[in-house]
């Protein structure tokens, strides 16, 4: 039967539930768009100037591709902004000026634009972008009545990229990214050499996701918190709301000093007390555990690999604490290409811990986390690893191919210091 004589509720099925913008189709945001469509949304973004494989993702899940920032708010009563941290700020100033446009132009929204910013950033970074949209007039309060204007929403990705499940049950996110190959046990049966002690054994489950038996889904969780909530048909009345919280795993935070047994009414209560910032910090304190195991893990695999005593080091470790070195492996074999935007996430954590009023830790004697952003930085700027690309991965696939790049990056910085030092020399003697 055609098209255009199938029965008529048939089409109606057809058609998509809502359409989302998503900026910009990362690892993360391609997968967030699958799990979307997959549900029965459609999606738009818009790759001006991005590059092809940026692209290719995108029209590879279905995306569809919108020419400017004006057709994504045009078209779109959803926003979620997915981006390396260290573009936060400046895709919120694209949203601001698309969306002055339209509002200036002959076709303003007369409904509300939901911009949901989901990115690795601090509470104080959070709410200084909100503070832009209210500066450049434009969002939109509770009880304002003001449909055209902007409900930001604050918010986070706790987890790895969303993926279908095979149909024996497991998930074929086996590491840290969605596209990227399963992270190995290494196998600690021969000690004869040190490629012999790292050879893959066995792969394990993705951990920091969602498993949904029912869907066929594996996901991350979407916390989100400010005045506006996806989860309350008062601040998101679309009716299609609850199920679009549903599929994207969003769970509105709430003031911990209420309680689980409160009434309705307090509990909608309690929604409108959430503050922007709070989703940012429970991403930082979160990520602060993962990303600083995996910066203490490159430490300690990288030293074991200079001293010549690796398998050993990771004989120990299948022995006494199989678990740490499961979740070790998944976290660094597929480090490599996310490094470049894991330092300006460290930054942000760093200002989450020392710059938040009632955190206060030092920032000159207890700020790990901003050296921790150096360790990162060497692997993204000084070593092979850096140049790895989610999907085209070939080095650091394994333990002692990763400690081999860092020892390489390690070894070159100390040949170029020494090589600069001795210019430095050299041009002090000759100025005697």
């Amino acid at each position: 039967m055609s098209e255009t004589t199938q029965p008529e509720g048939q089409q109606q099925r057809q058609q998509p539930i809502a359409k989302i913008g998503i900026i910009s189709m990362g690892d993360m945001g391609n997968a967030l768009a699958a799990l979307l469509i997959a549900n029965g949304y459609a999606v738009a973004t818009n790759c001006t100037g991005r590059s092809q494989d940026t692209i290719d993702r995108a029209t590879t899940v279905g995306a569809q591709l919108l020419s400017s920032d004006e057709a994504l708010i045009t078209e779109c009563d959803v926003i979620l902004s997915v981006v390396p941290p260290a573009q936060a700020e400046t895709t919120a100033e694209r949203v601001i000026a698309a969306f002055k446009a339209v509002k200036s132009g002959p076709s303003p929204r007369k409904s509300p634009l939901y911009y949901a910013d989901m990115n690795a950033i601090a509470p104080s970074t959070v709410r200084a972008i909100a503070e832009r949209f209210v500066e450049a007039g434009l969002e939109d309060v509770p009880g304002g009545g003001d449909g055209g204007k902007v409900r930001f929403v604050d918010g986070c990705i706790l987890g790895g990229p969303p993926k279908k499940q095979q149909a024996a049950g497991g998930a074929t996110n086996l590491g840290p990214s969605s596209t990227g190959p399963a992270a190995q046990i290494p196998s600690t049966s021969s000690t004869s050499s040190a490629s012999s002690s790292v050879k893959p054994k066995q792969t394990f489950p993705q951990e920091d996701i969602l498993h949904d038996p029912s869907t066929g889904w594996s996901c991350p969780l979407l916390p989100t918190s400010g005045p506006w909530s996806f989860t309350d048909t008062t601040t998101f009345p679309h009716p299609w709301g609850q199920h679009f919280a549903s599929v994207l795993h969003i769970e509105h935070i709430s003031s911990d000093h209420t309680s689980s047994s409160a009434s309705n009414s307090e509990k909608k209560q309690q929604t409108q007390v959430s503050e922007i910032g709070q989703a940012s910090a429970l991403k930082n304190v979160y990520a602060s555990l993962a990303k600083g195991f995996a910066a203490l893990s490159l430490l300690s695999l990288s030293t074991a690999h200079s001293l010549n005593i690796l398998p050993s080091f990771l004989s120990a470790l299948e022995r006494l604490a199989p678990s740490r070195l499961q979740t070790m492996t998944r976290y660094v074999t597929g480090l490599p290409p996310k490094a470049y935007r894991w330092v300006a996430e460290m930054e942000e954590i760093s200002k989450t811990f020392t710059d938040e009023e009632t955190v206060r830790w030092d920032k000159e004697r207890e700020d790990v986390f901003r050296m921790i952003a150096g360790i990162f930085k060497f692997v993204a700027d000084e070593t092979v690893l850096g140049e790895e690309k989610v999907g085209k991965r070939k080095r650091g696939l394994d333990l002692e191919d990763l400690c081999e790049g860092l020892t390489e990056g390690l070894e070159n910085r100390r040949k170029k210091r020494a090589m600069e030092e001795g210019g430095k020399m050299e041009m002090e003697e000759e100025g005697k």
